[in-house]
């Protein structure tokens, strides 16, 4: 009995969920050793330099709000020279052990520190602000991409949190994991179940010639002895 070969749109099928499959693993675990280092340093959850941030106040009020998810790009010792005045960035203000995401209004290369201020006072509801403290140009984080979603920083912060990593992270993965092993398993089956039949088909057609043999065998010892007993 020859094996059942699948059709062409299932080999298909199989092929996009498992690159589908991967990706999502990869991305996954690119995002889990993100949240670790963010985790180690204070930094921001990123891959291949663009960032994820939440909002947490209406300082920025007209350009986003709370609850907004920001796409900021990552910097560096040379980026960072490419600071401007009007550039939106974000730092970690170690008195507050927060993030900021400010507005830039004053860069010093000369002394190496900028002075950011937010657009909006949400305490007092007007656009009455006044300049942050300067931080070294080496604090700044990140830049403001132009770039964010309404409301979805309240998804990122529950991601981010101890739960919503293990029921969006973790959970993801075991389940893929379980549905490639349950695939895995059941075409292990299936090819043993081929070979099961084949070795089956072969054994009974060499039984069968084996049971015709010895009929013959049989038959031919018969007329031998029928020979032997025919009177002369």
């Amino acid at each position: 009995m020859e094996p059942k070969v699948p059709s062409k749109a299932r080999r298909v099928l199989s092929i996009v969920f498992n690159v589908v499959f991967y990706f999502i693993i990869a991305v996954l675990f690119i995002f889990s050793i993100a949240n670790i280092q963010v985790r180690k340093e204070n930094n921001i959850a990123n891959i291949f330099g663009i960032g994820m941030l939440s909002v947490q106040s209406d300082s920025m009020h007209g350009t986003f709000d709370t609850g907004d998810m920001l796409f900021v790009e990552m910097l560096d010792d040379e980026s960072r020279q490419d600071i401007k005045v009007d550039d939106i960035v974000t730092y970690f203000d170690r008195g507050l052990h927060e993030f900021i995401t400010h507005r830039v209004v004053e860069v010093n290369l000369d002394e190496d520190y900028i002075v950011t201020q937010a657009d909006y006072n949400y305490i007092d509801n007007n656009n009455v602000t006044s300049p942050d403290d300067s931080i070294p140009l080496s604090e700044a984080i990140a830049v403001y991409t132009d770039a964010h979603i309404v409301g979805f920083g309240r998804s990122l912060d529950y991601l981010q949190s101890p739960t919503g990593f293990a029921i969006c992270v973790i959970l993801p993965v075991v389940i893929f994991l379980i549905i490639e092993g349950v695939i895995l398993a059941r075409n292990i089956m299936a090819v043993n179940k081929n070979k099961l039949e084949e070795q089956f088909a072969a054994d009974k057609e060499t039984a069968l010639k084996d049971l015709e043999a010895e009929k013959e065998k049989m038959r031919a010892e018969i007329l031998a002895e029928l020979k032997k007993q025919k009177p002369e």
